[in-house]
């Protein structure tokens, strides 16, 4: 009776049977439509996050070429928009210790940049304190309506000004520590959005890292320039006389000796002035020791005015006695030069010491033409010589005797 029914109703079986396969074929299609929609996405999205990480690594690698700070920030302008849109792009560093944020850096589209360098505002007067505690960027889609709800907020008043309307922020950390932040802006509404700001976190790190190296770098940079100047004043303080500010002593014979060689090689001659001020100790006694330093002061000022040549120094070569050295001067212009600053210091007016104060100069001229007879010792004997004989003919005069030579010892 079954094989009977069987053969009865085998047609109603085939159908049975053929249309389970059609349902099983287009579970099977619709499956493999599904996979191979899969696969597209999954290879859509492989494609993009391989551009993506080839834009990110081209923008650290720029980035960490970069030793300045203004250098890093100027590639972040330069560069991100190949992941972000933006107008203009701020950077402020975070202090810590005073809790400050301080712009330092800001490009603009914008024709005129209304937070620039040197802004600055307590963190807690501001927003960005929620920012630093989460450690996410923060997106604000409009910023006018945002200023409408917190009035209180300069910086959003500032670019909305410059003609931002939406912004996205980026903090950034490095070595444990909160850096700064990264300030992204446009022109345009609704801008940015959760892909940016997820692209920007995952560079935030480098970007980090770059920004603090080049902090580190222009602290050192700075601290280099301070630590230069410092040792240039003390090599001002140690060549300087401290009262007249000419050079001293020491570094009169040094430069004396380093003229004596350079004129020897090059043939040529080699002058020295001697000048002494006439009755500086009855000046002295007479206006005091704070109107005789007020005395040399003015002094070592026209002869340093006077004397202006690249190559000439003027020193204190002791108590009110000073010395000129003229390399490749002849004798008529020394003696020529030597009158003109006599003259000079007779006519100086010392009126803030004394309305009646004046005061002379007595000036000793020799000049050598350096060679193995004569010496360095030479040329200053015969200096010394002349301004003897100049104090003691009267004073307030200038002498050269090439032809006196004082007995050595």
């Amino acid at each position: 009776m079954i094989v009977s029914m069987f053969f009865e109703n085998w047609w109603f079986l085939a159908i049975l049977v053929l249309f389970s396969a059609l349902l099983i074929w287009a579970a099977l299609r619709i499956r493999l439509a599904a996979a191979r929609r899969r696969e597209r996405e999954l290879k859509t999205l492989v494609a993009r996050q391989t551009r993506e990480l080839r834009s990110l690594g081209s923008l650290t690698e720029k980035i960490n070429t970069a030793v300045r700070l203004e250098e890093v920030l100027e590639h972040v302008w330069e560069s991100f928009r190949m992941v972000v849109p933006y107008n203009r792009i701020g950077f402020a560093e975070f202090d810590p210790d005073k809790r400050v944020v301080r712009a330092v850096w800001a490009r603009s589209d914008a024709s005129k940049i209304m937070i620039g360098t040197g802004y600055s505002a307590p963190i807690n007067s501001t927003s960005l304190g929620g920012i630093l505690e989460t450690g996410k960027p923060r997106i604000i889609g409009d910023l006018e309506k945002y200023l409408e709800k917190h009035p209180q907020s300069e910086a959003t008043r500032f670019v909305v000004e410059e003609g931002m309307r939406s912004s996205l922020t980026v903090p950034l950390e490095a070595m444990g520590h909160e850096v700064g932040f990264l300030f992204f802006s446009s022109q345009t509404q609704h801008v940015y959005t959760d892909e940016h700001a997820r692209l920007l976190e995952r560079i935030s790190g480098q970007v980090s890292l770059a920004i603090e190296k080049s902090r580190l770098y222009d602290r050192l940079l700075e601290t280099t320039r301070m630590l230069e100047e410092a040792n240039k004043q003390l090599e001002r303080a140690a060549s300087t006389d401290g009262l007249t500010g000419v050079a001293n002593r020491r570094v009169f014979d040094e430069r004396l000796e380093t003229e004596w060689r350079r004129c020897r090689r090059g043939g040529k001659p080699l002058s020295l002035l001697m000048i002494d001020i006439d009755h500086f100790k009855r000046f002295n006694d007479l206006h005091g020791h704070v109107a005789g330093d007020e005395c040399l002061r003015a002094v070592a000022a026209t002869l340093s005015t006077s004397i202006a040549r690249a190559a000439d120094l003027v020193a204190r070569y002791g108590g009110e006695e000073f010395g000129a050295i003229l390399p490749e001067t002849t004798e008529e212009r020394a003696v020529r030069l030597a009158e003109e600053l006599r003259h000079q210091i007779e006519e100086l007016a010392l009126d803030e010491i004394s309305p009646a104060a004046r005061i002379t100069i007595s000036v000793g001229v020799a000049t050598e033409i350096p060679s193995e007879e004569r010496s360095l010792e030479d040329l200053i004997r015969s200096a010394d010589a002349s301004l003897y004989i100049a104090k003691n003919e009267g004073r307030n005069m200038v002498h050269t005797n090439p032809e006196l030579r004082l007995p050595k010892g």
